[in-house]
């Protein structure tokens, strides 16, 4: 018992320093100068995965890349990764730091939206207050402060698109993880849904002229190794052992530490409004995060996140519902 209290209380200290961390990415970007988000993304995944594979030669670790099964899901779960970063880092060049964090992190709203239709699961009372406060929250928080130029509207709501799709995408990574996480160790879990990435944004390495590439390098390799090796590992590492639940409400540290770092370093006005919405927004995420199941008929969105709690017949055809979408087109006489 005193042994997986331990590891419990070493799991949230992980969790919290990775998405502190996490939550320094609009810095990061905010300092490369010159460079489009996906050559930002790819060279900053090309010095994390470098680091990673000097750290597992040198734990002699690298047994663990090897892949048996389930490589679709992993070949899905890069691609969200990929759809979430970029649409991410996207958004944060067009709304700024706080907002893109926040529409991020709205990933269990969009859960409890499509449960009824992906597990016909019912929306019970507590997920359409949660639904109302988090809806209100994001109307309030991306309320644009000052006139606007149609061209500059145009881009505000563009990045506001960008930001709600990243907590869509956000949301499809944190379901294939947790289907994943009992076939392969932390590190493989970062390594080939990197690899993934790097293959889909390989078109903009060729983007950026050695001259610039060579004026951001030593910031990009701080991103790569902070962000995509230090950061990523410890989250997979400490994910494994906390609850869905848990994890959900943990995560909303990085959009508060988000606004707060924008505001300190990047010097972002925060207006009344935004904090108004923010605080309704992680309110209604943390109703639907913390809920508990209290009978056997209520199905409730916690289950859907904790996946292992479904038959294996439903988690496949769930995710394989997502891959098919992706890869291969609607899929026709779907069985469960």
């Amino acid at each position: 018992m005193a042994s997986i209290a331990t590891t419990n209380s070493s799991s949230y200290f992980g969790l919290i320093v990775a998405f502190t961390v996490f939550s320094l990415s609009g810095i990061f970007l905010k300092s490369i100068y010159g460079m489009p988000v996906g050559s930002v993304i790819y060279y900053r995944l090309i010095f994390g995965l470098l680091t990673l594979l000097v750290f597992m030669t040198l734990t002699g670790k690298l047994d663990e890349l090897l892949i048996t099964s389930k490589r679709k899901y992993i070949f899905l779960m890069g691609c969200t990764n990929t759809i979430m970063i970029y649409t991410y880092f996207t958004a944060i060049q067009h709304v700024g730091v706080s907002i893109a964090a926040l529409l991020l992190y709205t990933a269990p709203v969009y859960v409890t939206i499509l449960s009824p239709l992906l597990l016909k699961e019912n929306i019970t009372t507590r997920d359409t207050i949660a639904l109302l406060l988090s809806a209100m929250g994001i109307l309030i928080a991306i309320h644009p402060g000052g006139n606007f130029s149609p061209q500059a509207k145009e881009i505000y709501v563009l990045g506001i698109m960008l930001g709600l799709l990243s907590g869509i995408s956000y949301a499809l990574s944190t379901l294939n993880y947790r289907y994943l996480r009992d076939t392969y160790t932390s590190t493989a879990l970062l390594f080939w849904p990197t690899v993934v990435s790097l293959v889909l944004l390989s078109p903009y390495a060729s983007l950026v002229s050695p001259g610039i590439l060579a004026l951001n390098i030593e910031e990009l390799i701080l991103f790569g190794m902070i962000m995509t090796t230090f950061g990523s590992l410890l989250y997979y590492r400490s994910a494994r052992y906390i609850k869905t639940q848990n994890l959900s409400v943990i995560s909303l540290i990085e959009p508060v530490a988000g606004i707060f770092f924008g505001y300190l370093i990047l010097h972002e006005q925060i207006f009344s409004y935004t904090l108004e919405g923010c605080a309704c927004v992680l309110t209604g995420v943390a109703l639907i995060s913390t809920k508990r199941t209290t009978s056997s008929r209520e199905k409730t969105i916690s289950k859907y996140f904790n996946i292992e709690h479904y038959p294996l017949g439903h988690q496949q055809t769930l995710l394989h519902t997502f891959y098919r979408i992706l890869c291969k087109g609607p899929l026709k006489n779907l069985k469960r």
